[in-house]
């Protein structure tokens, strides 16, 4: 009876309300809200603001409603998207009836309850439910990590401290363990506990020895144990024992988490298949694990455990000893591809969904389309590691120079073993950090001046701070390409602020005013603030073997991981060089380009002198390239050197000279005038031969002599100026064929034979036979040949006719 009176308040007020709203709606849409948005600017200001709030209100209620269901809800942009996608609407509010309806029926008793064991069967089916694209990747599901024992503070500035409160399989004991140690970058952190214990481990023999890969249980005809309770995992654990490898992998959320969630555990044995739920509020007990997964006798098998070990250990408090990682095995072996997918294409003939890679891993219960997809990364990844090291055995026999592959990729898997977790921290003055605003800087092409850079530093320094306090990931929050685009345009109204935010989060939305007043701070601030030169000097690092990671593991804080910086040098082998390795003189350059770089020392950025763009080069002239030689008496001096000299060569200067031959490549003119030539004698021919500019010479130097003649004459005989012209040439002649002898008469009867006009020329066109010398008969000449090299016109085509065509022709 209480519950049923409770009911009918609960429906009086509801109808209350909602008759209140209908009456104030259809008040306000009686009014002229033109006339008054036009006289009062503040009335359209807050009519604006309340469609909005609306609009954001209908957004939130539509996605509520067809959560779970098939029905999709309209994208509603602005007011005007209503009544596009008013229909979507009613089938929204139609379904709500529906269930509606379903429930009172229920209550009043029309219809049965259903007994739980039916309810289950109907959450089965419903996992069972091909799901469409959009809602596998983003659920609306209450953040689970809100009841987990120890709930995540994403404002922690403390470095990470193991979550261990037990040392299975220890060497070195557990206080031991916890100790801090300093880093390379100057940072104080907590050692990795099982450093010494994975340093120290060695790998079973029987990994070193060929076998046969032992056969996977058929994927259709076997299934994977769910495992969401304390007495399931101890269950597991006992045949986890017994095992000599395992599969391992992980299931990672991080959309809705500022640092991320492991949202399962998949473990695989050669006959069974386990699936651990990781988003229980007892999730830290799974730290009894460790006895399995820091037992060194125990291959675990993982594929691209960079991000697996960190959030293993960040989350439950696992470790690994005796890891073997098929990704380094697939790159050694040169495959053309290295991800699981195609290890399982390639091994398996098995083609896995990727589109569920991405999914949300929170929704439970799990449909069935991800189940299978989570339980096949590690029912077939033992017997692709079987073959994976037959070929590993396989190419080592097969070139001994090479090293054992064997051994290095368990060396390579000791380093991502070594990998050890630590806490973003985000410094909002210098940008620094995976995801600061000073490596978004060094990668954007944007030039932004002193104002947009100041808006951009604070609506980036605005999102790290809403996304620690609401847990969510940065990118939900706002993404990098909208940072820009509002550093860009400084925005100064709600409206348009909130147009350059898509896809726009709840939060977002709810804390537009805050991120508003942050804008026009900054923005006021920005006139005197830094230049972009000042922000994005490159700062020093320290040594790059030491510190760079085998792997990037990510560009977010959910996917962050900042390894030992010490881990690879204890791998690989050991550097003491620190501070950035530069070279005191330019490879290339030499002396020829001075350093006067300062860098950065401490939180003191001190500004580089800009590099000259154009280096001056010296000349390139016969004195930078002269060799000075002990074999020679004696060497120029750089006054009685051209500078512009050619080089000469030791070989070629040495070399004794060669006299000077002259040959012909080609002889032009006529066979008449090579003949003539010849007769005339080699000097005559060089004077014919002479060109132009020769000939003006031999001209000028004659006309000096005639002068000079001329004025010892006293000018004797009044000659004219053309006269004088013509004498000398006479004399010119006179002197060549005085040089040739009797030869020279005929040269002047050929160059001095006049055109005869009168003599009638030979007819081209009626040529007779036997005019040619000897009576040999010439070919006439056709005027129409050349017409026949011309391209040839497109074919007549002949008109269709009825009957039988050509090509029923017999």
């Amino acid at each position: 009876m209480a519950s049923e009176q409770s009911f009918n308040e609960l429906k009086a007020g509801i109808s209350s309300a909602l008759i209140s709203t209908t009456r104030t709606a259809a008040h306000i849409s009686s009014e002229d809200l033109a006339f008054h948005r036009s006289i009062n600017p503040e009335v359209d200001r807050l009519l604006e603001e309340q469609n909005r709030r609306l609009l954001a209100i209908v957004r939130d209620l539509n996605r509520s409603a067809t959560a779970g269901t098939d029905t999709v809800p309209p994208p509603l942009e602005n007011v005007e998207s209503i009544d596009d996608g008013w229909r979507s609407i009613v089938d929204v509010i139609d379904n709500l009836l529906e269930k509606a309806d379903a429930c009172l029926d229920e209550y009043t008793g029309v219809i049965k309850k259903l007994s739980p064991a039916h309810r289950h069967e109907a959450a089965v089916a419903d996992a069972k439910r091909p799901l469409a694209r959009h809602e596998y990747r983003n659920q609306n599901i209450l953040k689970p990590q809100r009841l987990f024992r120890r709930i995540p503070a994403n404002d922690e500035a403390n470095p990470f401290k193991p979550l261990l409160t037990s040392k299975p399989n220890a060497r070195v004991p557990l206080d031991e363990s916890l100790t801090m140690t300093p880093q390379l970058d100057g940072s104080i952190q907590y050692k990795h506990p099982y450093e010494p214990e994975i340093l120290a481990s060695t790998y079973p023999e029987k990994i070193y020895v060929p076998s046969t890969p032992i056969p996977f249980l058929p994927f259709e005809a076997t299934s994977a144990t769910w495992v969401d309770t304390p007495e399931g995992v101890q269950a597991m654990l006992q045949d986890l024992k017994e095992a000599t490898e395992i599969a391992v992998d992980v299931e990672h959320h991080d959309m809705h988490s500022y640092v991320g969630l492991v949202s399962l555990l998949q473990i695989s044995t050669r006959d069974k298949d386990w699936i651990v739920d990781t988003l229980l509020p007892w999730r830290e007990d799974l730290q009894v694990l460790n006895e399995v997964f820091t037992d060194p006798r125990i291959i675990k098998v993982l594929h691209g455990s960079t991000s697996d070990i960190v959030w293993l250990q960040r989350d439950l408090g696992l470790y690994i000893v005796g890891l073997f990682d098929t990704y380094h095995a697939s790159r050694l072996l040169g495959y053309p591809k290295h991800s699981l997918a195609y290890l399982l294409h390639r091994h398996v003939a098995y083609e896995a969904d990727k589109r569920y890679q991405m999914a949300d891993w929170r929704m439970r219960p799990l449909p069935k389309q991800m189940y299978d997809y989570a339980r096949s990364d590690t029912h077939f990844l033992l017997y692709i590691f079987d073959n994976i090291r037959n070929e590993l055995l396989a190419k080592t026999n097969a070139a001994n120079a090479a090293g054992n592959l064997v051994d290095e990729v368990c060396m390579l898997s000791k380093a991502e073993a070594l990998q050890r977790y630590e806490r973003y921290f985000y410094d909002a003055k210098t940008g620094t950090g995976v995801t600061g605003w000073h490596g978004m800087l060094l990668r954007s092409p944007d030039r932004l001046d002193r104002q947009q850079l100041a808006v951009l530093r604070a609506v980036h320094e605005w999102r790290d701070r809403v996304a620690r306090e609401e847990d969510e990931s940065l990118q939900q929050i706002l993404t990098n390409r909208a940072i820009f685009v509002i550093a860009r345009e400084m925005p100064t109204e709600v409206p348009r602020l909130l147009s350059y935010c898509k896809p726009s989060h709840i939060s977002t939305k709810r804390r537009v005013a805050e991120l508003l007043d942050s804008i026009k701070r900054a923005k006021a601030e920005g006139v005197d603030g830094p230049e972009l030169e000042d922000l994005i000097i490159p700062r020093a690092r320290p040594n790059a073997i030491d510190s760079a990671p085998l792997h990037s593991i990510a560009t977010n804080p959910a996917k962050e991981s900042v390894p030992s910086p010490s881990r690879r040098s204890k791998i690989l082998g050991s550097t003491s060089a620190k501070g950035p390795a530069i070279l005191n003189a330019s490879q290339f350059w030499g002396a020829t380009v001075k350093r006067d770089t300062q860098y950065v020392q401490g939180n003191q950025s001190i500004r580089t002198s800009k590099p000259d763009l154009v280096l001056p080069l010296p000349p390139l002239s016969a004195q930078i390239f002269e060799t000075k030689t002990t074999d020679e008496p004696s060497a120029p001096t750089p006054a009685s050197m051209d500078p512009g000299a050619r080089v000469a060569h030791q070989f070629t200067r040495k070399r004794k000279p060669q006299e000077e031959d002259v040959f012909v490549v080609k002889q032009s003119g006529s066979k008449k005038r090579k003949t003539t030539e010849t007769q005339e004698g080699p000097a005559l021919a060089e004077i014919n031969k002479m060109g132009p500019f020769e000939d003006r010479a031999a001209d000028r130097s004659a006309r000096q002599d005639d002068a000079a003649s001329l004025e010892e004459q006293g000018n004797e005989g009044g000659l004219t100026k053309s006269q004088r012209r013509q004498q000398r040439k006479r004399k010119l002649r006179e002197e060549r064929q005085a040089s040739n002898g009797d030869g020279g008469g005929k040269a002047e009867d050929v160059d001095t034979k006049a055109f005869d006009y009168e003599d009638p020329a030979h007819s081209v066109l009626h040529t007779r036979k036997g005019n040619g010398a000897g009576g040999a008969v010439k070919r006439g000449i056709d005027p129409y040949s050349k017409s026949l090299d011309a391209p040839k016109g497109m074919r007549k085509m002949h008109r269709e006719v009825p009957g039988r065509s050509m090509t029923y022709k017999s």
